[in-house]
């Protein structure tokens, strides 16, 4: 039962959604940046990004897959995650591109920014060591709220203690179907929670 609860859990926190999750939670929010838009973008915004960012790369995924490049959706080896890290972090970066010569504000553009550069990052990192990408994901969206919550850019505590929670779950999850160790699980979160609250800071 446990098992079978931590893999629903991981599907639906799934890394390559975590960039239509944060645009999601920010439209959520009543501030002038969200208020600006008209519906009408914030559905186009959110079409670009969950394409881009989820669809575009399962299929190249699953391309990979039928031509044996990876032998595993769950790419338990750290062998299978070089060519599906390099396929995403392009459609990341592409994607962010695109957002970002649309003259909107910065923080619809910071996390596609912040996931690029986390990708890039664990795929170094995945080189030598296998690293939680579930924890990295979440990780990257704590920190990037909480770094909005301290520029006062976004004001909900509660969102924060919501993020921190679901990060917990997933990191259950992960260990829980014996994919990755503890320290893979919290080093994921930490190198998220870091790499993103940074980029907010300095966008």
């Amino acid at each position: 039962m446990e098992e079978k609860a931590a893999g629903i859990i991981s599907w639906i926190f799934h890394p390559l959604l975590m960039p239509t999750y944060a645009l999601l939670l920010v439209f959520s929010n009543d501030n002038f940046f969200v208020l600006l838009l008209p519906q009408k973008l914030k559905l186009i915004l959110t079409a670009i990004i969950f394409t881009n960012t989820l669809l575009l790369p399962l299929i190249f995924i699953w391309m990979m897959k039928r031509r044996g490049i990876i032998q595993s959706y769950h790419m338990p080896e750290r062998a299978d995650r070089t060519f599906p890290f390099l396929v995403t972090g392009l459609f990341y970066m592409a994607t962010w591109y695109m957002i970002n010569n649309l003259n909107l504000p910065g923080v619809y553009s910071m996390f596609l920014l912040g996931g690029t550069i986390l990708i890039v990052i664990c795929l170094v990192i995945n080189l030598f060591w296998k690293i939680s990408i579930h924890t990295a994901g979440t990780g990257g969206l704590t920190g990037g709220f909480i770094a909005l919550n301290y520029l006062m850019v976004v004001n909900s505590p509660l969102l924060i203690l919501m993020l921190i929670f679901i990060s917990g779950l997933v990191g259950f999850a992960r260990l829980k179907s014996d994919t990755h160790n503890p320290s893979q699980v919290y080093a994921g979160f930490v190198v998220g929670a870091i790499v993103m609250a940074g980029i907010s800071l300095l966008v």
